[in-house]
């Protein structure tokens, strides 16, 4: 089944945060999903141990810390076995990075709607361009605004979504908006669905946002995959 990588060369650009909340909300739907927390930082790992050490099982299954050697491996054996693997990188261009864009059905690049984090996610882009030259086939990737503003879009965040618009790149139709929840959710080592709205502002408005952001990622899958 398909396998879905989030990179992004900057730290910063909400690339763990997306990929924890696709991981649960697809999780939440009843799917079987499997995390390939191949990010040095191990945020969705260590969320992971958390849960354990309070007792509490994770919705998805996290594979760790995987070698550079064993990743395609490891891909080919999970999207066998799940309905949606996603694979958590590094930020910085790799082997590793390569080996899972080469397995991809889709590659999320998120980014903050800044100049300098739009100019860095262009290199992601360059990237996942150079690697599909390399393998001589197409790697669809969708370009994901993230930390998005809930209330209203800036001048300069008009600006980028306009560039990236004219330069014919493909966004994904919803970004991650800023919210509270998408903090709490590491810091309590909880899901959205766990939260308290005692504890946590805007609860709601997260997790509508979070299955519209899994809904158009899924659409986005079902495009390339019938391409």
């Amino acid at each position: 089944m398909p396998a879905i990588s989030v990179a992004n060369p900057k730290g910063g650009a909400g690339k763990t945060t997306l990929a924890f909340v696709l991981a649960c909300e697809l999780a939440r739907s009843g799917g079987s999903i499997a995390v390939i927390d191949a990010d040095p930082n191990a945020i969705i790992a260590s969320w992971g141990r958390k849960r354990a050490e309070q007792g509490k099982s994770a919705p998805f299954e996290i594979i760790a810390g995987p070698k550079e050697s064993e990743l395609v491996r490891l891909i080919d054996q999970y999207t066998a076995s799940h309905d949606f693997v996603l694979i958590d990188l590094e930020g910085t261009a790799s082997r590793m990075t390569s080996r899972a864009f080469a397995r991809s059905h889709l590659v999320l690049i998120p980014f903050n709607l800044s100049p300098i984090d739009a100019e860095l996610a262009a290199n992601a882009v360059a990237l996942i361009q150079e690697e599909a030259e390399a393998l001589g086939r197409d790697i669809p990737f969708r370009l994901v605004r993230s930390r998005d503003n809930a209330a209203m879009q800036t001048k300069t965040a008009k600006r980028i979504v306009a560039a990236i618009d004219e330069a014919g790149l493909p966004l994904l139709g919803v970004g991650l908006v800023e919210r509270a929840a998408y903090r709490d959710i590491f810091d309590f080592a909880a899901t959205l669905e766990e939260l308290d709205d005692a504890t946590t502002s805007g609860l709601p408005a997260a997790r509508k946002n979070a299955y519209e952001v899994a809904h158009a990622v899924v659409a986005a899958v079902q495009v390339e995959i019938r391409r």
